[in-house]
């Protein structure tokens, strides 16, 4: 699932749904297959993980759409 992890100084990297993480005892594992970690991150230097839809292909509706 893509994500938009925000960093303890208030910088955003978005994540693509290639991106496996976990979060255990506070640091954020994140690496291409779950249980393969490749980054390391402590708990000081993460702030906020905003989970985003799955990059399907499926666009948002348009609010002003009319459904009749």
């Amino acid at each position: 699932m893509a994500f938009k992890l925000t960093y303890s100084d208030g910088q955003e990297t978005d994540y693509d749904d290639g991106t496996k993480w976990e979060v255990e005892n506070g640091v954020l594992k994140l690496g291409r297959e779950a249980g393969q970690w490749s980054v390391l991150i402590s708990p000081s230097h993460w702030a906020t993980i905003e989970l985003g839809k799955a990059e399907d292909g499926d666009t948002p509706k348009d609010e002003d759409e009319d459904d009749s």
